[in-house]
């Protein structure tokens, strides 16, 4: 995965398109980290995860720190960051 800031890492989790959209996606936005297909949203399920986009924070240990579903702003991120760095 690709390390971000030195502090946190990115994993997309492509839960409703197909692969070749969610491949698209990622290309017309220029990310780099990896995106990983769940066409039966087993792990979303498993994150609680109900709509897109979403956020969830796991912490270097493997353990669920937090998630946020929406659209984000700035100050929501960093909101989050705080939270992992306090986990």
């Amino acid at each position: 995965m690709k390390q971000q800031g030195g502090a946190y890492r990115f994993l997309g989790l492509n839960a409703s398109d197909t692969a070749t959209g969610a491949r698209a996606f990622v290309a017309h936005f220029g990310w780099t980290w990896p995106s990983i297909a769940d066409p039966r949203r087993t792990l979303a399920h498993r994150f609680g995860i109900d709509y897109q986009p979403a956020v969830v924070l796991i912490d270097a240990k493997g353990r669920f720190v937090a998630k946020f579903e929406g659209a984000g702003t700035a100050a929501g991120w960093n909101a989050l960051k705080r939270r992992l760095r306090t986990s």
